[in-house]
C-alpha cells in the first residue's frame, strides 16, 4: 500500500504554494491515512474487479421534469420594493469578502 508521509504533504503544499500550519498538516495526513485504509479495504474484497461499476447509488434513477410554462416576469420596481437595501436599480448586498 502506498504511504503518504507528512514530508510528501509538505513538499506538495510547497510546490502548490500552500502554507500549512502544523494542525493542517496533521489533519491532512490523517485524512490521507483514512482514505488509503478505505482504498486498501475495498481492494481486499474478493472479486471486486468483476463488480459492475456504479455511477448512481439508486438503480432506477429517474429525472422528473416539469413543463416549462412561460409567464410574465415581475416588474423590477415591484421586486425592488421588497429588498431591504438598494442602489438605483440594483439590490445592495453586504460586503462578503474582506
Amino acid at each position: 500500500m502506498i504511504k503518504i508521509t507528512k514530508s510528501v504533504i509538505e513538499t506538495s503544499a510547497k510546490n502548490l504554494l500552500f502554507k500549512l500550519t502544523d494542525k493542517e498538516l496533521e489533519d491532512t495526513h490523517n485524512e490521507f491515512d483514512a482514505i488509503l485504509k478505505q482504498m486498501s479495504f475495498i481492494g481486499s474484497i474478493k472479486n471486486i474487479d468483476q463488480a459492475e461499476p456504479m455511477t448512481f447509488p439508486i438503480a432506477d434513477e429517474q429525472t422528473i421534469m416539469r413543463e416549462d410554462i412561460p409567464s410574465t416576469p415581475m416588474d423590477v420596481e415591484e421586486e425592488l420594493k421588497m429588498v431591504p437595501s438598494r442602489l438605483g436599480n440594483q439590490v445592495r448586498l453586504p460586503k462578503v469578502l474582506g
